[in-house]
């Protein structure tokens, strides 16, 4: 018989992590919608503006 080991430790951190981040996310949501602020994309999916080519 093999003896399984379960880090629990391990997954209640990246459990805490998810819900921290969850909740900053909301946070930030709420804000920008107190703000008036419309819903925005990502910085990092922002699609770059291309130059025309003369």
């Amino acid at each position: 018989m093999t003896d399984k080991v379960v880090d629990f430790e391990s997954r209640k951190q990246v459990h805490a992590e998810k819900r921290k981040e969850a909740r900053i996310d909301a946070l930030r949501r709420a804000f920008r919608q107190a703000r008036g602020e419309t819903e925005v994309a990502a910085p990092g999916k922002r699609k770059k503006r291309s130059r025309k080519k003369k």
